[in-house]
């Protein structure tokens, strides 16, 4: 009852926010709306006592966790936070370098295509332009994450620092099995507060599966709490071109993705016998 009441509390704090500061602009939206949902899970994780064992070293470490936007790294032998050195500081500047010209090309391509860039002669879900344009839409949400990932990244480690863990390490093109592309590559710090958050509570009394699929439905109601709070709220004002208008949302989807996503991840772990919150053996080439 405690979690329910603290997630339905947290939840309505974007639309107070939003119409108390009048604030229509998708980007900025998500970003609020998203920091909200990982803020949900590390309390979740606080609560059931599942935080980081260095995230509990003192009361300043204990703060800083809870506000950083990041993942932060800590040492396995004396559990205190990894400092980030120049070369990391350097990367994570070169990854959102990289990330403004990719994002940039990449929105000039999908918006010219008004993000079908196969065109949308066909429903079929299976159909191979479909595919193709679901592919392309993966790879441009994946990019706007990288981009969000390298600014907290860089402005956070130069800042603090403190060593974070990358976010998004190219799921969409290097994945091999469906447990290393959830697992491992898309998200991770989603990942990691969804792993302390519920997995792992649910885990001390229930089967491995079930912990899954709470984990994967959740998921796919906070992709529509997403969806909800950055599109629909207020009938939010965008350009005409803009992949974030209420006439592309279609409530619902995303749960509906998420639990296929489930039943797809327990036939993997079916035929392999792998955690599901872990790495397959089962490896595909990386194209598939």
């Amino acid at each position: 009852f405690f979690s329910v009441t603290i997630i339905g509390l947290y939840l309505i704090i974007p639309c107070i926010y939003f119409d108390a500061m009048d604030i229509k602009n998708p980007a900025l939206r998500m970003t609020f709306a998203l920091a909200i949902v990982i803020f949900i899970f590390r309390t979740l994780e606080a609560y059931f006592g599942y935080a980081p064992d260095g995230a509990t070293k003192s009361l300043g470490m204990y703060v800083t966790y809870y506000l950083f936007p990041g993942e932060i790294l800590f040492d396995a032998k004396t559990s205190m936070p990894l400092k980030a050195t120049r070369k990391d500081i350097f990367q994570n500047f070169w990854r959102l370098f990289r990330a403004v010209i990719v994002n940039s090309l990449l929105y000039s391509f999908m918006s010219h295509f008004d993000y079908t860039p196969f065109g949308q002669e066909s429903r079929h879900h299976l159909h191979p332009k479909h595919l193709g344009n679901c592919f392309f839409i993966a790879l441009y949400f994946q990019q706007n994450l990288e981009f969000i990932d390298a600014v907290a990244s860089a402005m956070s480690n130069a800042i603090s620092g403190i060593k974070t863990a990358k976010m998004m390490d190219s799921p969409v093109l290097n994945s091999r099995s469906i447990a290393e592309f959830w697992g491992r590559r898309w998200n991770y710090l989603v990942h990691c507060v969804l792993k302390r958050g519920v997995y792992k509570p649910i885990r001390k009394y229930g089967s491995a599966t079930f912990a899954s699929f709470v984990v994967f439905l959740l998921s796919g109601l906070i992709h529509e709490f997403l969806s909800y709070t950055v599109s629909v709220y207020h009938h939010m004002q965008v350009p005409a071109d803009s992949i974030y208008k209420p006439s592309n949302i279609r409530l619902g989807s995303n749960l509906a993705f998420f639990v296929w996503a489930f039943a797809v991840s327990s036939i993997e772990r079916a035929l392999g016998g792998f955690s599901s919150m872990g790495i397959s053996p089962v490896r595909c080439p990386s194209l598939l």
